[in-house]
Formats: C-alpha cells, sequence, structure tokens
C-alpha cells in the first residue's frame, strides 16, 4: 500500500512540475480536454436519449396502459363477467377496462378517412389519463352519453370537421362480417360528436372514442371484445400484480407491458442509444492515445530521475507503473471535469430548456439516469487505464544505460 501511494504522489508530481517543459503541458492539456469532451458528450447524449424515451412514454400513456390483455387467438373473445368481476376484485387493480376496437370509414360531408373506433367502458377517460389532455368541446367526464363519440383533433382537422352546429352529420361505417350482402354491405352509425381531444402521436389523426356496446354493434362483435385495459396502483408490486391477473384471465388471454406494445419504438431508441455509445466509445479510444504522448515525453525528461531512483533501489518495474499512474491521473481529471460539465449542460437543458426540440418551440427533453453516469465513468476509466498501462509496460529502462547515466 505505501509503494501504491509513493508511485501515485511521485506520478502527480512528474504530471504537475514546473521544471515540465511547455510541450508537456500542452499535450497534457490537450489530452485532459479530448477526455473532458468526450465524457461531457456522452452524458449530454445519453440524456437527450433518456428524455425522448420518457417523451415517447407519456405520449403513449393516454392510449396505451400498463397491460393490455388481448385473446391468444383470434382478433375477438367473449369475457363472462365472472371473470370480469374477481379481475376488479385483484388486490392493486385500479381500473379494468373492457375495449372493442376496429378500423372503420368515417365520412363527413365530401370528405372520407379511414379511422380506429374504439368502444370503452365509461371509466375508460379517468382511468386512462384522457381528461388530461387538450380538449374543445365537451369533456366526458362521467363516460360518453348514448349516441356520442369523442374525436381526435387531427382526425376532425382531416375530414373538415365543422364547429359550432351543423347539419351535416358524422358517418362511421364497418363492413359486415360472415357472408357478403351487396345490398347492404355495411353496418352505419352517425353519432354525434362531443368533444375533440389532441394526442401526440400517430392516433391523433386516426382515433374516434365511443361507447362499448354501441361499437359492439357497429362490429357485430356481440358481446366479445379485442382487448381488456389494466391500470394498476402506484405502489404495488408489478410482477405479483400481472402474475395474478394472468391467473384470473387463464391461457386464453395473453398479457403485454406498455413497452411490449410499442416494441419496435423501444427498440429503435435502445439501438441508438447503444450506437452512440460504441462510436464515442470508439472516439475516446483514439483520443486516449495522446496519453502515450504525454508518457513518452515524460519518460524522456524524466530519465535522470529514473536513473537516481534505481540507484536508491527501485526497480525499472515500479518506475514503469509511475507512467501508468501519469494517465491514470488525466484520465481521472479528464473524466471529473468532462462529468461535471455534462451534467450542467444536462441540468441547464432540463431546467430552462435553452435548445429546441422542434419549430414550435419546446424544449429538447433531458433525463439524467445515474446507472448511465456509472456506465460512462466505468467506460472512460477503463479505456484510459488500459491505453496508459500498455504504454508505460512499452517503456524501455535498463541498468546498462543507467549506470552510463550515472558517469
Amino acid at each position: 500500500m505505501a509503494r501504491l501511494l509513493f508511485s501515485f504522489r511521485i506520478a502527480w508530481r512528474y504530471l504537475w512540475s514546473k521544471q515540465n517543459k511547455n510541450a508537456v503541458h500542452l499535450i497534457t492539456w490537450i489530452c485532459i480536454s479530448a477526455i473532458a469532451v468526450v465524457t461531457a458528450a456522452l452524458v449530454i447524449l445519453l440524456s437527450a436519449f433518456n428524455g425522448l424515451e420518457t417523451k415517447i412514454t407519456d405520449a403513449f400513456t393516454s392510449v396505451s396502459p400498463p397491460i393490455i390483455a388481448e385473446p391468444a387467438h383470434g382478433k375477438r373473445l367473449e369475457l363472462s363477467p365472472f371473470v370480469f368481476l374477481n379481475l376488479q376484485k385483484i388486490p392493486g387493480t385500479q381500473h379494468a377496462i373492457r375495449v372493442c376496437e376496429e378500423s372503420a370509414l368515417s365520412t363527413y360531408g365530401n370528405q372520407q378517412r379511414v379511422c380506429r373506433i374504439r368502444g370503452v367502458d365509461s371509466a375508460y377517460f379517468v382511468a386512462s389519463n384522457m381528461l388530461d389532455l387538450d380538449w374543445q368541446g365537451s369533456i366526458p367526464k362521467t363516460g360518453l352519453s348514448k349516441g356520442q363519440v369523442a374525436m381526435a383533433e387531427g382526425l376532425a382537422y382531416l375530414l373538415e370537421f365543422e364547429s359550432g352546429h351543423s347539419l351535416k352529420a358524422l358517418q362511421l361505417h364497418c363492413p359486415k362480417s360472415g357472408g357478403i350482402d351487396l345490398l347492404n354491405p355495411f353496418r352505419e352509425m352517425q353519432p354525434r360528436v362531443s368533444g375533440f381531444f389532441y394526442l401526440q402521436n400517430e392516433l391523433n389523426s386516426a382515433l374516434v372514442v365511443g361507447r362499448l356496446d354501441e361499437v359492439q354493434e357497429l362490429t357485430g362483435a356481440g358481446n366479445r371484445i379485442t382487448a381488456l385495459y389494466l391500470y394498476p396502483d402506484p405502489d404495488i408490486d408489478f410482477k405479483t400484480w400481472k402474475s395474478e391477473i394472468q391467473a384470473a384471465l387463464g391461457p386464453n388471454w395473453k398479457l403485454k407491458t406498455r413497452e411490449q406494445q410499442h416494441a419496435a419504438i423501444y427498440q429503435i431508441l435502445k439501438s441508438e442509444k447503444m450506437a452512440v455509445l460504441i462510436i464515442i466509445a470508439f472516439i475516446l479510444l483514439i483520443a486516449s492515445f495522446n496519453l502515450a504522448s504525454v508518457q513518452t515525453l515524460l519518460a524522456v525528461e524524466k530519465r535522470k530521475d529514473i536513473t537516481l531512483l534505481w540507484a536508491l533501489g527501485i526497480h525499472f518495474g515500479q518506475a514503469r507503473q509511475l507512467f501508468a499512474w501519469v494517465g491514470a491521473w488525466i484520465t481521472l481529471i479528464g473524466s471529473g471535469i468532462g462529468l461535471l460539465l455534462g451534467l450542467l449542460v444536462a441540468t441547464a437543458q432540463s431546467s430552462w430548456g435553452f435548445f429546441p426540440m422542434n419549430a414550435l418551440g419546446d424544449p429538447f427533453p433531458v433525463r439524467i439516469l445515474w446507472q448511465d453516469i456509472v456506465l460512462i465513468v466505468s467506460i472512460v476509466i477503463s479505456i484510459g487505464m488500459l491505453v496508459s498501462s500498455w504504454r508505460a509496460a512499452t517503456l524501455r529502462f535498463s541498468s546498462r544505460s543507467a549506470i552510463q547515466h550515472l558517469k
């Protein structure tokens, strides 16, 4: 331990000695700056990816439940009232919403658009936090009345929906299942649009929400549903609760978490985050070779000191260790400065939003995760120590040259 502390202190004095030539100081600060910039870039970029993931998750919160139960086989399945009641009695279940969803053709005046008609129980708007969205018109706090639907704002824009009262009616058409009826191939519904809501995803231009019984009649589903939306209490053991839900539903239903419901988007985010991490780590590896320059210049400059230390009984292996610790000091200082700089930038962006994400001026989302900070520090220190240890091991000292230098 004493030998290790001795090497550590000597390396510090070698690195910052006032007798060092200007070239050593210059290359040292170039190396520290390179490590600091790359470390700060890692912190900022990974925090930005975390922020994007959080924003996407928040965007899906209103339309995607924490757990969705879908039929294991087929598109629709009947859920018995007894099973539905048992699901609601499971500890931790806050809401269980039956859903019947289908593609439909929406018509308003001369405009037509394919949409997604979603029939839900009356508690859906409270359970899904849709009441927190931006609304125009009537907000269905206690559910929709008979003959009413709520429409996404983007779909209303595409249909050129008129505000206020209009003689034109919204029409929803779904093809009849079973046989082909050439005279009347569609089931039709003419609901009244009570309000418009705004979503921050692709469903903003396609979603219409209606009553469960009316949508089941429109789609010809009968008593069958396409999904069951399940919302747990905030403070529960999620895995245990999910297992109890699966046991109550049986093998005819499969459960999907929010991440599984949007697996492609989450996978893209994780892949891009990993790609950025690998690319910048490779840049850090290249930048870390400046450590070899600092160690080489110091080895040439301090050859006299190494000779004196050898004469006092220090072997050349410990002398090489001195220069390895020089690289360690540079790595620690550079990573510390970069970490502080990256955290300052990420915190400032999170608090004040200096950098906009779009033309509307929305701030770019940033989220700092401490597990990412630990990963960054581990990568930077590992690469720095690897390069400095490799260069120190290649330094050549011999007793013959030391004796000649003493003479």
